[in-house]
């Protein structure tokens, strides 16, 4: 077998010295470089990989057939010589180097477009459990829904969180603390008449979209701290040490005002901290969402990118847009109308906030679906992955209604009055 590989491997070397020159000299603006790459990726005809790079499937060896460090050998030789010929498989991690070379081999002979301007990258997975092509070695579709997990870094406690948070036995500079009582006045200010009292609470966070923002709180203090951002050289150097400190002095005032001390009450609430609950399975079908359509977008970058370039007026470019912007929203508003409603002291307020929250999620899962029927009306090529995303959004509705049934119901200030 190692005179077989020898002599693959001068195949393979045969191959790369035949891969076709960049006929981009380097003088192309981006925006130039990205049309030439959009039109020849659009206009471009699918082709075998075998007759593209001459390199027929029969000459490689069965996975079966090589040792651990043979494949390795192998693999390294072809994925340098895919990318010759700008071909790139997006394999998800954790991968081995025998599952790695057993698929390339069994898609030798598939159809992908081929371009000579930037890489094309190959999809590997189509997001679905039942026929995953790495089952064993990839668990994003079923991490989220094992009971037991502790895969995730919030669950292993991997994310530390301490280093964002400033010190606040730090001496101010006079400037800090300039902003730092400005800020605590902002937050003092008595509303305006025409401030809608928690419409930031159940919106979708884009406020340039918003008719709202007038009558928004939120909005108002975010454009002052705009305003005293770029009053400092610095910028965003500070800007989190100035929240914090103002918010947990206006914390320790009120409490002072109670008699209360912050350091006791701090101390009480730490001793009052419940046992953590595993999370719910909308909840992780909803993060497993997020994890899915990060990978989909990386494997998919160059031909989205292609085609907002080549057609704009398609609107990928704002289904895009809109998918990225609820990929984190969609779990983060799940998380805290399922919170509210599985607490141990649940009140009237749990209930009201976690039907709004519900509904925010449920009108962000709205948006997403329509984004993603134009993207697979636009790119129908892409149908198994984006079918089985619907799928996967489309349940996450329907439990999410089921378990919280009065959310489309909820009145959300300013918005549904």
């Amino acid at each position: 077998m190692n005179n077989y590989i020898e002599q693959l491997l001068e195949l393979i070397e045969e191959a790369l010295s035949k891969a076709p020159a960049k006929t981009n000299t380097g003088k192309e603006s981006e925006s130039e470089f990205n049309d030439m790459f959009a039109h020849e990726f659009l206009q471009g005809k699918p082709e075998k990989i075998s007759e593209i790079i001459g390199l027929e499937k029969f000459n490689l060896p069965k996975p079966d057939q090589l040792s651990h460090e043979q494949t390795i050998l192998i693999l390294n030789a072809l994925e340098v010589l895919l990318e010759a010929y700008n071909w790139e498989f997006m394999f998800p991690e954790n991968v081995t180097p025998e599952i790695k070379y057993n698929f390339i081999i069994d898609h030798w002979d598939t159809k992908h477009i081929h371009c000579e301007q930037a890489v094309v990258q190959i999809e590997t997975c189509k997001f679905d459990e039942d026929r995953c092509p790495f089952p064993g070695h990839c668990n994003v579709c079923h991490s989220f829904k094992c009971n037991n997990d502790t895969s995730h870094p919030f669950d292993k406690g991997q994310v530390d969180f301490s280093e964002l948070i400033p010190d606040f036995m730090d001496e101010d500079d006079e400037s800090i603390r300039h902003d730092v009582e400005k800020f605590k006045a902002l937050i003092k200010k008595p509303r305006c008449e025409n401030i809608i009292v928690g419409i930031h609470n159940y919106c979708d966070g884009r406020c340039a979209k918003c008719s709202f923002t007038s009558r928004c709180s939120t909005y108002s203090l975010n454009a002052e701290l705009e305003n005293l951002k770029e009053s400092h050289k610095e910028k965003n150097e500070n800007q989190l040490k100035v929240i914090f400190k103002a918010t947990s002095e206006l914390i320790e005032e009120e409490l002072s005002k109670q008699g209360m001390d912050i350091t006791e009450a701090m101390a009480a609430m730490e001793s009052e901290q419940p046992e953590p609950k595993e999370k719910h399975t909308i909840e992780k079908q909803a993060e497993s969402y997020a994890e899915k359509v990060k990978r989909w977008l990386e494997s998919n970058q160059m031909e989205l990118e292609s085609r907002i370039i080549a057609a704009p007026d398609l609107g990928i470019h704002n289904d895009i847009e809109t998918i990225t912007w609820f990929q984190l929203f969609i779990p983060a508003k799940i998380n805290r109308a399922i919170l509210g409603l599985t607490n141990d002291d649940v009140n009237d307020m749990d209930h009201y906030d976690s039907h709004g929250s519900a509904k925010i999620a449920l009108i962000a899962i709205d948006e997403c679906i329509h984004a993603w029927d134009n993207i697979l009306r636009v790119i129908p090529q892409k149908e198994d992955s984006v079918l089985n995303l619907l799928r996967h959004l489309s349940q996450l509705r329907s439990e999410l209604e089921a378990f919280i049934p009065e959310a489309r119901n909820f009145i959300r200030p300013g918005f549904d009055e």
